[in-house]
């Protein structure tokens, strides 16, 4: 088994550069490592739903939407429910949330963050269909990580 630090400010040329290297969905936006011990969140701005971070131009504290573009989230029917549950339960599952955020193409390590509270909010769908999601409260503990990999 192999380790690697991942730092703040760390960049990867495209999503598929962390898809070789940890594993998990190449566009979810959140998805679990397939590599590793950890749960990826990216965050890409150019989304309809905008997550809030503060405060303004740091990355201390997070409100991170889940993940569920249809639906309501919180539905077991939902494709996406496995994934919103295990940001739930991260620190029961020892697994580390570690946080991407696409810049101009290319993506960049923001850090380790850790869930402090969850609430549920109502938003249109891409159907344009109110539904119940997530918001997780999200924060920072850390601005590097190191990870074993434990290649699936």
């Amino acid at each position: 088994m192999a380790c690697i630090e991942l730092k703040h400010g760390q960049e990867f040329l495209n999503r598929a550069a962390i898809h070789n290297l940890l594993g998990g969905n190449w566009q979810s936006g959140i998805t679990m490592a397939t590599k590793a011990k950890a749960i990826l969140l990216f965050k890409n701005e150019e989304e309809l739903y905008e997550d809030f971070f503060y405060p303004k131009g740091f990355y201390d504290y997070c409100l991170y939407t889940g993940i569920g573009r249809t639906g309501h989230q919180d539905s077991i029917q939902n494709y996406s429910y496995d994934l919103n549950v295990a940001v739930m339960s991260h620190k029961q599952q020892n697994k580390p949330l570690l946080l991407f955020e696409k810049r101009k193409g290319n993506y960049c390590f923001i850090g380790e963050y850790q869930l402090t509270e969850t609430h549920q909010n109502v938003q249109p769908d891409d159907n344009n269909n109110l539904r119940r999601v997530f918001v997780f409260h999200l924060k920072k503990i850390s601005d590097s990580i190191e990870i074993v990999l434990t290649e699936a």
